[in-house]
Formats: C-alpha cells, sequence, structure tokens
C-alpha cells in the first residue's frame, strides 16, 4: 500500500480519537450536574425547614406570651370578687374568669402541639442537614474524580495530536490539503471500499477504479462523493484460519 494513504488512514483514525475523546471532556462535567442539582435540592430544603422552626418558635414565644397575661388577669378577676357588692357582679366576674380558663387551656393545647412540631422540625433539619454534608462530600469526591479524569484525557489527546503533527509533517502538502477539504466537507476523508462499493457514501464503484484502489499504488477518491478510499475485503468464515 502507497505509505501516503497508510499515514492518511492513520491520520483519520487520530482524528476520530481526538474528536470522540474531546467528546468525552465536555460529557465529564454533566455527571456532576445531577449531583450538584440533588445538593442544590437539599439545601432548599434545609433552607425551608429552618424558616418552619423559626415561625414555629415565634408562634410558641407569642402563645406563651398570652398565656401570661391570661393569668394575670384571671389573678386580678380572682381578686375583684372579694370587692364586689352584689350577686350579678360576683357572678360575671366567675363567667369572665371561667372563659379566660377555657382560653388558657385552648392555648395551652396549641403550644404543646406547636412544641411537638418544632421537636419534629429540629429532627428533621438534622436530617437533611447529614444528607446535605454526605451529598457535599459526594460531589467533592466526584470533582476530584473528573478533574482526574480530565486531565488524563487531556493527557491523551496531546499524545494524539503530537502523532498527528508527526504524520502531518510526513505528508506532501497536496495531500493534506486534500485531505482536510474533504474532511471539512464529509467529516471522513478516508474511507474503505468493499465489494466495489464506497462505504462512504454507499455508491457502487466502476469497475477500473476499484481495481485502482485494489493496487493502493496511488490515491484514488470516489468519484461520486470525492472521499479517498483504500481497498479493504471482509473475510469469509470458510476463508478464515
Amino acid at each position: 500500500m502507497l505509505e501516503e494513504l497508510r499515514l492518511l488512514i492513520r491520520l483519520q483514525t487520530l482524528d476520530e480519537l481526538i474528536k470522540a475523546k474531546e467528546k468525552d471532556k465536555k460529557l465529564i462535567p454533566e455527571n456532576l450536574k445531577e449531583i450538584e442539582k440533588n445538593l442544590q435540592a437539599s439545601q432548599n430544603k434545609l433552607k425551608s425547614e429552618k424558616e418552619r422552626l423559626k415561625q414555629l418558635e415565634l408562634k410558641r414565644r407569642e402563645k406563651e406570651k398570652y398565656l401570661e397575661e391570661l393569668a394575670e388577669k384571671i389573678t386580678e378577676r380572682k381578686a375583684k370578687l372579694f370587692k364586689v357588692k352584689t350577686n350579678e357582679e360576683y357572678a360575671a366576674l366567675l363567667r369572665e374568669i371561667e372563659k379566660m380558663k377555657e382560653e388558657t387551656s385552648k392555648t395551652e393545647d396549641e403550644v404543646i402541639i406547636l412544641l411537638d412540631e418544632t421537636e419534629e422540625a429540629q429532627k428533621s433539619i438534622k436530617e437533611i442537614e447529614k444528607q446535605v454534608k454526605e451529598i457535599e462530600e459526594l460531589l467533592k469526591k466526584k470533582e476530584k474524580e473528573c478533574e482526574e479524569l480530565l486531565n488524563k484525557i487531556s493527557q491523551e489527546i496531546e499524545e494524539l495530536k503530537k502523532e498527528r503533527d508527526n504524520i502531518l509533517e510526513k505528508l506532501s502538502d497536496d495531500v493534506k490539503r486534500l485531505y482536510e477539504k474533504i474532511k471539512n466537507t464529509r467529516g471522513n476523508a478516508v474511507v474503505r471500499a468493499t465489494n466495489q462499493t464506497c462505504m462512504g457514501c454507499f455508491m457502487e464503484i466502476p469497475p477500473q477504479t476499484f481495481l485502482e484502489v485494489k493496487k493502493a499504488d496511488k490515491i484514488i477518491q470516489c468519484p461520486f462523493c470525492g472521499r479517498i478510499l483504500f481497498f479493504w475485503e471482509e473475510k469469509k468464515e470458510d476463508e478464515e484460519g
């Protein structure tokens, strides 16, 4: 096979490898997005739960202050019982005291509920904080792994590019220009020909052109798509071994 043709085949292989690895580099950070999304969700949940706890504690303090006010009023009303002069005033004060006692009992129940909800919120916050810490540690670990992988791929790409540059130095300017032109328009510049067919455009190659491709003593382009052709025929099973 013509040496330049061998070099072109290898050049395209290198270009495909470089392209694939560049794609891998772009995809690697995508692996972190799901973890980052989970972390953000947990942080938002933690913030919301802390706000809920804050509101519960505020309500509880308001209820407790109200209870203190009720207790003072009840004490005040009880003191007045000894000063009233009529049965009607006495009965009115008793009704007022009883009503405040009922309000006190109701408010105490509300305080107990708020205490239970506060305890529940505190437990929830501890669990979410633990979850956030675990996700942060996982993210940190994955970021390190991604960084190492990115460095590894970058080094591999650099090595492939060096080999690519070495190949380009061995090719004539005309062949390099031809390769780049076809690659830019067709995507892949060098394709195999088998069964008298171009595997780039899948058109049937003229018999004489196919014979020249098989000889491989010069660069032959597909008459239909312009790609550079090389011969490669799959062996049949009965021909192997």
